[in-house]
């Protein structure tokens, strides 16, 4: 499957899902209404895309997790758009299939509760059935929310008229002290 092609529909949600003949599969659900089956794990499908997006998931899990506080299920950004918080989804069959999906905060409409679970309505009125409670849920989209304000640009933004690299910093001490010798000298040369 060529990831490429899929993260232009907007990926909302990565979830693992047994699949009859393949097993422990990965399910990706895209804001254009496309479900895609892909024959790998979570974790590997995780590994793929953070190769797309240039993210190292290693040191952003480590590095998210002590602002957070948090060891374990830490939000993923692949940019400062596409943050994926940790879901628990299902439980899992054999020792090593995941229970984990994974569900993009930019595509959330809302959380909310059924018989004891929270229930996740995504924006093109699609439910993720979470093993949470609503509360544990909550907390997981606030961390993503907070990484998603602490998230480094992997990109510099272009304004019209700029070049980039330039204007997009604070000015230092050094600088306004060239600036004022800069306007002394013109005065001088100007008198």
């Amino acid at each position: 499957m060529e990831f490429e092609k899929i993260i232009p529909e907007g990926i909302m949600a990565i979830l693992p899902v047994y699949i009859p003949m393949k097993g422990n599969c990965s399910q990706i659900l895209t804001y254009k209404g496309q479900t895609y089956e892909i024959d790998k794990t979570i974790r590997t499908t995780l590994s793929k895309l953070s190769k797309i997006y240039l993210v190292d998931l290693k040191a952003a899990r480590k590095y998210y997790g002590n602002i957070l506080n948090i060891k374990n299920l830490i939000p993923i950004p692949f940019d400062r758009e596409n943050i994926f918080i940790p879901i628990k989804v299902r439980r899992p069959v054999c020792r090593n299939d995941g229970s984990i999906g994974y569900v993009n905060i930019k595509y959330i409409d809302k959380v909310y509760k059924k018989e004891e679970r929270a229930i996740i309505r995504l924006k093109d009125e699609k439910n993720i059935e979470c093993l949470y409670s609503i509360d544990t849920v909550n907390k997981h989209i606030k961390n993503g929310y907070i990484i998603k304000r602490l998230a480094r640009p992997q990109t510099m933004e272009k304004e019209a008229g700029y070049l980039p690299g330039e204007y997009n910093k604070p000015a230092t001490k050094g600088d306004i002290a060239l600036l004022i010798s800069e306007i002394l000298r013109i005065r001088e040369s100007i008198k």
